[in-house]
């Protein structure tokens, strides 16, 4: 694997995940609702609020992906789409007084191109299609790799679609079969090709507490993100073999302190920093807090999240080692007393 030998030579180095904790002493605010935790009944109220507004802070600081970078990411990656039409049934009765149709919903495969475009190849024989040949409007809806619920980031695309021809059809075909190799049913007589424009302000929800719009021209100047497709086995490999280091990366980068760390999981990464979930015995109670880790300077290449993982992680591993050394010297003053 590539992370594998550079880990390998970190072995001496590497922190158990209760010598992190051991190594501070400051309380911390954990939980899904980041709910106060009081350490004890003589604590101060200076003692527990202190390490909440230092996460907040940390947090809020911590780079993100531009969202219309998010955005054209979700996109490039997708490969299915809640494609959302006009319903080109005739109306009836007070249907045709709200507006001649009601929205159609439908599960498609859908490829990105290079300008940001879904390349669609659409039956004849779906309802979806003669919708869309009828009414141009449309709305595809994006979810992250693995979406499993409301934390998970998804994006609606307002579109309008348009049937390609000739050369244009061609290169349709050609970024949708690379998203899709073996969809052989594509060159079937009945199916046609369509490229579907974002028109209108494109909506993005990334999660508890990042939600937005992007606009058209900044979802059509935005890149996705270069290392993105990387997340899956890198954050796969890193959670398998190296939690512990995950944990002593995250642990180190906002104190995460006074708590029993349990666990580190590694969600997701971008070019600018890792989505890591930290679990830990707050009171008895098992709690999940997400924590945003920046890298000290984009990644632009898998290589590059190869190197600063690997950094990071010597990083942590020394700040802890210090800190240790400086307990053990505080402890033996202390007995020499």
């Amino acid at each position: 694997c590539d992370f594998g030998f550079q880990f390998m030579m970190l072995c001496r180095a590497r922190v158990s995940v209760s010598s992190v904790v051991r190594s501070h002493s400051r309380p911390v605010l954990m939980g899904k609702s980041m709910r106060r935790v009081s350490t004890s009944a003589s604590a101060s109220s200076t003692d527990v609020a202190d390490p909440l507004a230092a996460y907040h802070a940390h947090q809020k600081q911590a780079p993100r992906l531009p969202m219309a970078e998010e955005v054209r990411t979700l996109a490039s990656l997708a490969k299915f789409t809640v494609l959302c039409t006009c319903d080109a049934a005739t109306p009836s009765g007070d249907e045709e007084q709200e507006g001649g149709f009601w929205p159609a919903g439908s599960v498609t495969g859908v490829a990105f191109d290079d300008e940001g475009r879904a390349i669609l190849a659409l039956s004849s024989l779906s309802s979806h299609t003669r919708d869309l040949e009828r009414d141009a409007r449309c709305s595809l809806v994006v979810m992250a790799g693995g979406f499993a619920g409301v934390s998970d980031a998804r994006a609606s695309l307002p579109c309008k679609a348009t049937k390609l021809e000739g050369d244009a059809a061609a290169a349709a075909r050609e970024v949708y079969l690379k998203a899709h190799p073996d969809a052989f049913w594509v060159d079937f007589g009945d199916f046609s090709w369509f490229a579907a424009e974002v028109a209108r302000p494109c909506r993005l929800v990334g999660g508890f507490g990042r939600a937005g719009s992007v606009s058209v021209s900044d979802y059509a100047s935005a890149s996705p993100d270069p290392v993105k497709p990387f997340a899956g086995p890198v954050c796969g490999h890193m959670n398998a073999d190296h939690s512990e280091a995950t944990a002593a990366i995250a642990s180190e980068l906002i104190d995460l302190s006074a708590s029993s760390l349990t666990s580190a999981r590694m969600d997701s990464l971008d070019r600018l920093g890792m989505d890591v979930s930290v679990v830990a015995d707050v009171g008895g109670e098992s709690v999940t807090l997400p924590v945003r880790v920046p890298w000290p300077r984009p990644a632009e290449s898998r290589a590059d999240l190869k190197t600063l993982i690997v950094e990071m992680t010597k990083s942590a591993a020394a700040a802890t080692a210090a800190a240790n050394q400086s307990t053990s010297k505080e402890d033996a003053n202390t007995e020499s007393e």
